[in-house]
This record gives C-alpha cells, sequence and structure tokens, in this order.
C-alpha cells in the first residue's frame, strides 16, 4: 500500500489544516495511507522580530518546498496567507480547500464592555502580531490606532 508523505509546519494551527486536508483525501481515496511529517520552517524560529522586518521570502514555505522538491514529501499543506506571490519553478497549488470561519478573536478591556471595533473611541489603541491583519484593520477601522506586538 502506498503511503502518501505529507509535509506541514509544526505549528497548532497547521497541524489542525493538515489533518483536515488529510481527512479530505482519505474521504476521497479510503485505500490510501497518510503519514503527516511536520517541518520547522524559518519564520518558526523567528520569534523576536516582526516578520514583515526581515526582508526574506517563504519564511514558512522554503524548507517545505524543498522537501517536496527533493522528494522528502509528495505534498504540502499550507496557509494560502503564507503563499509567496510566485511560486518556484515546478511547484503548482493543486487545490484549495473551503474556507472555515476566518473570524479572529478581539479581547477588550473590561471598561468597553458592549462595545465593537466600530464603536470604540477614537485613537483607541489595537494591538496585533499581524501586519496583514492591522493593514485590514485600518482600512475598515480609520478612526483607531493600531501597534505591533510580538509574543515570544
Amino acid at each position: 500500500m502506498r503511503v502518501i508523505r505529507v509535509g506541514t509546519r509544526k505549528s497548532q494551527l497547521a497541524r489542525i489544516q493538515t489533518e483536515s486536508v488529510v481527512a479530505m483525501l482519505k474521504a476521497l481515496n479510503p485505500g490510501l495511507q497518510f503519514e503527516i511529517i511536520a517541518m520547522t520552517t524559518t519564520g518558526d524560529k523567528i520569534l523576536d522580530t516582526a516578520l514583515s522586518k526581515i526582508g526574506e521570502k517563504s519564511l514558512f514555505t522554503k524548507e517545505l518546498e524543498h522537501a517536496l522538491k527533493m522528494n522528502v514529501v509528495d505534498l504540502v499543506v499550507h496557509s494560502l496567507k503564507d503563499l509567496p506571490t510566485v511560486l518556484p519553478p515546478g511547484l503548482t497549488i493543486g487545490a484549495i480547500c473551503k474556507r472555515e470561519n476566518p473570524c479572529d478573536a478581539v479581547v477588550f478591556h473590561s471598561k468597553f464592555v458592549g462595545k465593537t471595533l466600530e464603536t470604540l473611541p477614537e485613537r483607541s489603541v489595537v494591538g496585533t502580531s499581524s501586519l496583514r491583519r492591522a493593514a485590514q484593520l485600518q482600512r475598515k477601522y480609520p478612526h483607531l490606532e493600531f501597534k505591533s506586538i510580538h509574543w515570544g
């Protein structure tokens, strides 16, 4: 029996996404076996600097793409947001799964109970570790101020 080797990042979210894809593939191909191979990527190792300041492309994909090209894995699962706009030669997107609920969580100070981002006072500060998310929110809520936060 052929075993399909599936590459993924070691993060919890990446593992959940990969297990979901593997479940869909198993449903379509009950006779196949799958082995999930988790890898650490450059982006996973950088915990003290905003990724937007690194200046390097493919922070979360380079190692997985290399494993794919070297036949260490047969396919990889990525979040579409992590993919570069141009894929390396010889690689292609094989499928895009239906998106799950895209909502993020917002945590408010208790003095803002009952408020929404739309109803927060002018120049209220919102922290996020995602440059992409800050840009999206700034466009929708120009009355708010966005600050970068870093974990680690």
